[in-house]
């Protein structure tokens, strides 16, 4: 969203200003201006509070604001529905468009039993998805299933397809596989819905045969991911052979990228991950699993190869990709390809652009 936003502000007679929360500022507003883009931060309850109130006093807060000073503006670009949004910005009289990030209402199936605090929050969230979507009337969507989803929320409604820009790393030349150590990817920290338990187990499998390094970005930490080794009795994946990268900035991960087999992503329910996208656009093979709108952004055996939730499914697929150089050039090839053009940055803000005036040339909501 952040590459999107200056990439915008660059085009004539955009004037962007962008709206969020934090508990972490001192005062109840605080607005600065950098880059040439106007942020406005207000306060919001601690996440502790902000649960046990079930969202409720920061969508008033925001809506407050917005109802306040939403007249100052032509349009409200909505990024995501996960985070109560679409409560805070119902009957105001600005055209609204939203971009899809995921569908939380659609997630509680998928958690495991293991995480039912984590079933319990998507659920409390799905509620304000389903009941507030419907009132929205344009959506911008990336894949099948976003599109197809959305048209059952908010029956009606009009659908924009357009992607999403990927920072400029990812799009500089990459070295080619390094042969100074074998290692693999995975982005999901320690979330369990990533797959962290499932990569855990394969590259374990991996490891009866091959000396490969698991190199883990996001947060995660030797001594939890170690723990997690344990509680699954796997006997292969000492400290030496689990790197914990923590946050990487863009250039950081393309440099990862450039020395890795491949990225494992195998998500239990995804819509349209950058990180696959991401990994495409650099060349990196990508293992991704077959959820949701995965296959709109992988086409199996061309631009990746598509995995099942079985480890044992995301182990032999990696296995193919070090057992066979030219398959993995050959999908490298073919998802830079793909996914440059997909990524097009110049495509993606003309796009956004010529969305907002149609959206902005809509009839106003009363007010």
């Amino acid at each position: 969203m952040s590459t999107l936003a200056h990439l915008l502000r660059q085009q004539p007679g955009i004037e962007l200003t962008i709206l969020h929360w934090t508990p972490k500022i001192e005062t109840a507003v605080e607005e600065f201006e950098r880059d040439g883009i106007r942020f406005i931060y207000l306060k919001a309850p601690s996440v502790r509070v902000d649960i046990l109130t079930l969202y409720r006093r920061r969508i008033a807060l925001l809506k407050a604001y917005l109802k306040r000073h939403c007249h100052h503006y032509d349009l409200l670009h909505v990024h995501g529905s996960e985070l109560q949004v679409p409560a805070m910005t119902a009957r105001l009289p600005v055209p609204q468009l939203l971009s899809v990030q995921g569908l939380v209402s659609q997630y509680p199936p998928f958690v495991p039993g293991s995480e039912r605090w984590l079933k319990a929050l998507w659920t409390l969230a799905g509620y304000y998805e389903r009941r507030y979507l419907p009132a929205v009337h344009h959506f911008i969507c990336r894949t099948h299933w976003d599109q197809a989803l959305v048209r059952q929320l908010s029956p009606g409604c009009t659908v924009h397809h357009n992607w999403e820009v990927i920072r400029p790393a990812f799009f500089r030349p990459l070295v080619p596989l390094a042969a100074k150590r074998l290692q693999v990817v995975f982005l999901g920290g320690t979330q369990v819905m990533k797959g962290f338990r499932e990569v855990l187990v394969a590259v374990d499998m991996l490891r009866q045969h091959l000396d490969v390094t698991l190199v883990i970005a996001g947060q995660a930490s030797p001594e939890g991911v170690q723990a997690a080794v344990q509680a699954a009795g796997l006997r292969r994946l000492g400290p030496a052979a689990i790197e914990c990268r923590g946050q990487l900035s863009a250039e950081a991960l393309a440099q990862l990228f450039s020395e890795s087999l491949c990225l494992l992503h195998p998500s239990y329910v995804d819509n349209s991950p950058n990180s696959v996208c991401e990994a495409q656009v650099a060349g990196l093979p990508v293992v991704a699993a077959d959820v949701g709108g995965v296959r709109s952004l992988v086409e199996n055996e061309v631009t990746g190869l598509l995995c099942t939730l079985a480890p044992s499914s995301i182990a032999q697929h990696a296995r193919r990709l070090y057992d066979d150089p030219a398959l993995r050039q050959r999908l490298a090839t073919q998802a830079a390809a793909v996914a440059r053009q997909r990524h097009d940055p110049a495509v993606i803000v003309a796009r956004t652009l010529a969305i907002y005036d149609e959206v902005a040339a809509t009839v106003r909501v009363p007010a």
